[in-house]
């Protein structure tokens, strides 16, 4: 980025009468960017304030908007939501599917492009040969001065995302358009001194002798190859080296700034530097705090770090990691970033935390992918006697945990609230709706006690819905669903008034037992909790040449069933049913192959002695959801506003958020009809 600015500062230059200078197009911006964060801010205060009003109201519609201010702001709220949750259809390009963001998002960068523009053009004519030096001065400072708020935006301990209530990592998405809108910026001011110096074939000899050129261009290039490795291909090639190379070239880019600007125009570089200290001094000192056991004395053993996991193998190559007693607390659905350098050396990984603070353990389910995640699954292998190497017993290993993070409003406030879930998607829901759960127990023992306090949930209706694909993740979430279903049905039995509602559906899209009608199967027990040796006998262990492990479900059936070649079919006599169920009180036949989706013969399956099927009107069934029916129902039923939550694959999560921009329109929310508001969280599913 070449500003050729002499030994004149160009900040305070006049390019014309009326143009304002550089310095106050700077100022311009970032007046423009602190109303947005400010907007962000005071809508984030307000719903804090409604969370608390919702819990203090007595009435029997706590959540639904009584007076003129929360009416008014419910319709605003409304009609923003349709705009912002709006997602286009994906683009699929043979065997490639491009998903796009929601409108929202797309919409707030847009306006910061054109802010952009505007700033970089007012009042020049870049048709005018003689202006085109100074388009190169304009567009070169504000280029610069976005630098901080693409860091405001990077860092794990975001200022940004405490104020406005956002998680890190959803202001991630904007840290990266950001930078993308920098890097337009910069090339349009690179571009300008090029066409300038191109009327009298000045370029090359710019780029060899001038030193201001030499460090600008090599800025640009750092710059170039930085939003290339951004994008999500680049980044899924392999997480660890893009992190790696990310913070290598980001270094290189500020270096080479720093370098190439002038004196008036370095305080935009020091900024982000400053941001940069302040988030790795906040995350080393709470991490700190958080692994050091002199600061969590809990027993007579001496040892310097705090926290010790146990790694545990799941069928579906999945492993649990536990930490009993950890030393911080954390909020359902946050995650914190895990590294155990004994296993894995020099990573560290984000999980989401599947128990409760009140669990009094740290709980995390990880799929075995890739790098450091089959390396644990490798590691928890073969410490729990699954390769025959003679050892029964397993010691923790000391592990490092930095968070917790993640950001979202609570859903104990929401009268409905509708939780869906795609495989291992379900760490993240199953502890929401925990939570609410265990606020209606708490709520039930004061009421049995005569304790008057104030309410602790507003909710009314829960919905869960988890995809699986093989019955074998049904053992995931045996303990919890048995709990919170127990808990469900002692109110009920304690408490004659008890109006809470809670269903669940699973829904099996591939599995041993959905066989076309012409494989003949025997009919299987039903899925119980499985010890370790259990798990060895039941689930056929394979490793490989490279020692991958892989733990797979071997059928009960003594006589192997033929390969299927049809669509959809799995190997060993397996098939998938990927056909929709449009309502589930619908359903007249059996899953096929190629028949329609139906609810399974799995009527018999029971978690921990607990009948599902009568205890909360559960169903299990064969194929894919359709989540515009699931939450439409819940819908017709609320009585205020209801939250719909979703943490799953990229699909799911799309059809959720249509799901939701179209009822909400269809129904005309807070316009007139009665029908009440509808948030909606999508959490990320992947990199």
């Amino acid at each position: 980025m070449s500003m050729q600015m002499g030994d004149m500062p160009a900040g305070s230059m006049s390019m014309g009468e009326g143009i304002p200078s550089l310095f106050t197009l700077q100022k311009m911006y970032w007046a423009v960017v602190g109303s947005a964060i400010g907007a962000a801010t005071l809508v984030n205060i307000l719903d804090r304030a409604l969370a608390r009003h919702r819990l203090r109201d007595s009435s029997l519609t706590p959540a639904k908007p009584k007076s003129l201010f929360f009416s008014t702001y419910a319709t605003l709220t409304a009609t923003a939501r349709e705009i912002s949750y709006a997602t286009p259809q994906p683009l699929r390009l043979g065997g490639l599917t491009i998903h796009f963001p929601p409108l929202g998002p797309v919409l707030v960068m847009l306006a910061n492009l054109i802010v952009v523009m505007v700033l970089c053009f007012y009042k020049l004519d870049s048709l005018d040969p003689w202006q085109w030096e100074n388009v190169g001065y304009r567009t070169g400072f504000i280029a610069i001065c976005q630098l901080p708020l693409i860091f405001l935006l990077a860092g794990r301990q975001n200022i940004i995302g405490f104020v406005a209530g956002m998680s890190y990592a959803s202001l991630n998405w904007y840290h990266r358009w950001v930078a993308r809108i920098l890097w337009l910026t910069a090339t349009i001011h690179m571009g300008f001194w090029f066409r300038n110096w191109g009327r009298w074939n000045y370029i090359t000899y710019q780029l060899y002798n001038d030193p201001l050129t030499k460090r600008g261009f090599a800025a640009w290039v750092i710059l170039t190859f930085i939003v290339l490795t951004s994008f999500a291909p680049m980044r899924r090639l392999s997480y660890e080296f893009f992190v790696i190379q990310h913070l290598v070239t980001f270094v290189g880019f500020i270096v080479a700034v720093w370098m190439h600007a002038q004196d008036e125009v370095k305080i935009w570089v020091w900024i982000p530097i400053g941001l940069v200290v302040f988030d790795r001094v906040a995350r080393y000192t709470w991490g700190a705090y958080a692994n050091l056991a002199i600061f969590h004395r809990k027993s007579k053993k001496v040892s310097l770090w705090t926290h010790s996991a146990v790694f545990t193998p799941l069928p579906g190559n999945i492993t649990r990691v536990t930490i009993e007693n950890p030393g911080v607390r954390w909020q359902p659905g946050q995650h914190v970033f895990l590294t155990c350098h004994s296993i894995v050396p020099l990573q560290c990984h984000p999980f989401t935390i599947a128990s409760l603070p009140a669990d009094n353990k740290m709980e995390f389910f990880i799929r075995a992918e890739n790098g450091g995640t089959r390396r644990f699954f490798r590691y928890a292998s073969k410490m729990n006697n699954l390769l025959g190497n003679g050892e029964t017993s397993q010691s923790g290993r000391a592990v490092f945990i930095e968070g917790p993070y993640g950001s979202m409003r609570p859903l104990r406030q929401f009268d409905s609230v509708i939780l869906l879930a795609g495989g291992m998607g379900a760490t993240f829901t199953m502890p929401l709706l925990r939570d609410v759960v265990s606020a209606w127990k708490m709520e039930c023992t004061r009421e049995q006690t005569s304790t008057r306090t104030a309410r602790l949930a507003a909710t009314k209706r829960l919905r869960f819905v988890w995809v699986i694909k093989s019955r074998s993740q049904l053992t995931l979430f045996e303990s919890q669903l048995q709990s919170l279903l127990a808990d469900v049905e002692e109110c009920r039995r304690t408490q004659p008034n008890f109006q809470k509602e809670i269903e669940v559906s699973i829904y099996l899209t591939c599995d041993e037992k959905l066989d076309p009608p012409t494989v003949a199967s025997e009919t299987q027990s039903p899925e119980q909790p499985l010890t370790l040796p259990e798990i060895s006998n039941k689930y056929e262990i394979q490793k490989t040449e490279n020692e991958t492990i892989s733990i797979n479900s071997v059928s009960d059936s003594t006589t192997p069933a033929p390969t299927l070649s049809g669509k959809g079919c799995l190997p060993g006599g397996g098939c998938c049913c990927t056909t929709q169920i449009e309502d589930e009180d619908k359903i007249t036949s059996r899953c096929t192959c190629s028949g329609p989706a139906a609810q399974s013969d799995f009527s018999d399956v029971k978690v921990t002695g607990f009948d599902l099927k009568t205890t909360t009107d559960q169903n299990i069934l064969s194929g894919r959801p359709m989540p515009r029916t699931i939450i439409r129902k819940v819908l017709e039923k609320a009585e205020g506003e209801s939250a719909v939550v979703v943490c799953g694959p990229r699909g799911l999560a799309d059809d959720v958020r249509r799901s939701v921009v179209s009822l909400s329109d269809e129904r005309a929310v807070h316009k007139g009809t009665g029908a009440q508001g509808i948030y909606l969280h999508v959490e990320n599913f992947g990199l």
